[in-house]
């Protein structure tokens, strides 16, 4: 594979991991989201722009959303490929997409927008400060490839609250992306048990740091699943997500 083929695709080989899956012996929502985020990091690092690299240059990737549509969540011990596209951007927000195979069964399907900005103050910067680098091509994903504004129902319910705890932050400072995943489904109204996400949308928007107190609001009406979390600055994240019983088609 020659470096364009490289720089349009990448992708690697995992086993899940015993840590990596839950009481419902399957990968958690968690660990699919870090291993999205472990995949794009490699990737860049590839072609020489690890995190250390662009931080020294004052800049970082800050995700904005991830769409999921999830046929089935890996087993322990399951060999997967990932594959990872850089697919362009609309407006400020770089497009990728994640996909999860067994052997040749295409099992999950992520769209992921994040967007780069100063590594100190986290001011969103124009995408050619990332393409100044001339590794990547500045391409437009097209009206239809593009992930809709999430919108959730008025008056949703309280169902708790979350502390952001020293061990929850990246070297960012804040929240890491991936522990949303755990939050989501430790406040499912009614528990998770006996339920899997096909779909699941989360949208970040304002970053919680150490010492902030998520309030969670939820409400599951049949299929469909709706959250936010409330931070000190407003609304710190949004999900919108269909669910099916574990034995589910």
């Amino acid at each position: 594979m020659n470096m364009t083929d490289k720089i349009n695709e990448y992708s690697k080989e995992v086993c899940v991991a015993s840590y990596e899956v839950g009481a419902q012996r399957q990968m958690k929502l968690s660990v699919l989201l870090r291993m999205c985020q472990e995949i794009s990091e490699q990737h860049l690092e590839f072609f020489g722009l690890s995190f250390e690299k662009m931080y020294s240059d004052s800049m970082v990737f800050l995700l904005i959303n991830n769409l999921a549509k999830i046929k089935r969540m890996p087993k322990h011990n399951e060999k997967i490929t990932i594959k990872t596209h850089p697919l362009g951007v609309c407006g400020a927000q770089f497009y990728r997409d994640y996909k999860f195979y067994s052997e040749d069964d295409l099992i999950i399907d992520v769209l992921q927008t994040s967007i780069v900005a100063d590594a100190e103050t986290h001011k969103v910067l124009r995408p050619k400060a990332f393409y100044d680098y001339g590794v990547f091509k500045c391409e437009k994903i097209s009206q239809d490839k593009r992930i809709p504004k999430l919108v959730l129902p008025e008056n949703m319910p309280l169902v708790g609250e979350r502390m952001i705890r020293f061990s929850d932050l990246d070297y960012n400072c804040h929240l890491n992306n991936t522990i949303y995943g755990d939050i989501i489904t430790d406040f499912i109204p009614g528990g998770v048990k006996g339920m899997r996400f096909s779909k699941i949308h989360i949208s970040y928007i304002n970053e919680s740091t150490l010492g902030e107190k998520l309030k969670i609001y939820a409400v599951k009406e049949n299929s469909k699943l709706f959250m936010c979390g409330n931070n000190s600055k407003g609304i710190g994240f949004t999900v919108s997500a269909d669910i099916l019983p574990m034995d589910g088609k």
